[in-house]
């Protein structure tokens, strides 16, 4: 790579998931989903820095500053681990400097963190000529994240097994939804812990096959929107229930719990009624965006 300083400013959308079943449950205590996960309009911004590392350097150095008090700037940080792998996997000697301005809420299952990680792995693989191919590059996020492979594919996808398996699709149509949160934050292993018992099995028969129907437009989007850890976490956070029907309150079409929570959606059926109904929930004191679902996200580049 050249001897120069090398940045690129990056949006990181976060995500919804338009449909979450767990299926079964491996031996390790990992769950199994089904899922129908979209990527959407709202995102964190990265500013990534790449330079080689100084001479006589013990090993490549990685930094992550945040303008966001709740993001650790360590190692617990998913875009510090996402950093500090690649270097590990592709055996570069740099030095890598992150700048986070986080506007996807935390803890929120918008998959902020996990989409922050995949825009390090790709941003990093460009600069140096694309050393790993998608698949490679999905398969050291999946040691970092449940989430993190489908942020590098970056597309609307059915993501199964627990999480690394992610097969693209192309919904065919722009959905206008309002994101909400009351700001309270989940821990999404306490949420999984809750999850009512499930099959013990590695396999299981898959729950979404009217995923086709949703996208060849024989069936409606409302049948798709199921959540079955929405229950197991409003038994941590019940307002989450109380959020839910704030938002249909506000007249959307349907809503949903999106991840393990805490943050829901609504579907309205033009942006500017969404626009509206998210400035009326902002009115409550609740954080809200009018939001679209995206076919691709920004993070993969030209």
């Amino acid at each position: 790579m050249s001897k120069e300083l090398r940045q690129q400013l990056v949006q990181t959308p976060a995500k919804v998931n338009l449909c979450l079943r767990l299926c079964g449950k491996r031996t390790d205590g990992y769950h199994l989903i089904d899922s129908l996960m979209v990527p959407i309009s709202l995102w964190d911004e990265l500013l990534v820095a790449i330079r080689p590392s100084q001479p006589g350097a013990v090993r490549p150095g990685v930094s992550v500053e945040a303008d966001c008090a709740q993001i650790p700037s360590g190692e617990a940080n998913l875009a510090y681990r996402a950093a500090a792998a690649f270097v590990k996997v592709t055996q570069q000697s740099v030095r890598i400097d992150i700048q986070i301005r986080k506007r996807i809420p935390v803890g929120s299952g918008l998959g902020g963190g996990s989409s922050d990680a995949a825009a390090v792995l790709l941003t990093l693989n460009r600069f140096l000529g694309h050393p790993l191919q998608p698949a490679q590059l999905a398969d050291v996020g999946a040691r970092i994240g449940a989430d993190v492979p489908f942020f590098v594919y970056g597309r609307p996808a059915r993501v199964t097994g627990v999480g690394e398996n992610v097969a693209p699709i192309t919904l065919g149509a722009t959905l206008n939804l309002v994101v909400c949160s009351d700001g309270h934050t989940l821990s999404t292993a306490n949420v999984y812990s809750r999850a009512p018992a499930v099959s013990h099995s590695l396999t299981s028969d898959p729950p979404l096959s009217n995923i086709i129907d949703f996208v060849e437009g024989r069936k409606p989007f409302t049948d798709l929107l199921v959540n079955d850890l929405e229950a197991a976490a409003a038994q941590i956070h019940p307002e989450v229930l109380s959020l839910k029907a704030k938002v249909m309150e506000e007249g959307a079409q349907a809503a949903l719990m999106t991840g393990s929570g805490s943050a829901v959606f609504g579907v309205w059926a033009d942006p500017q009624m969404a626009a509206r109904a998210a400035a009326r929930l902002r009115g409550y004191g609740l954080w809200a965006e009018a939001v679209q679902t995206l076919e691709r996200s920004p993070a993969l580049g030209n």
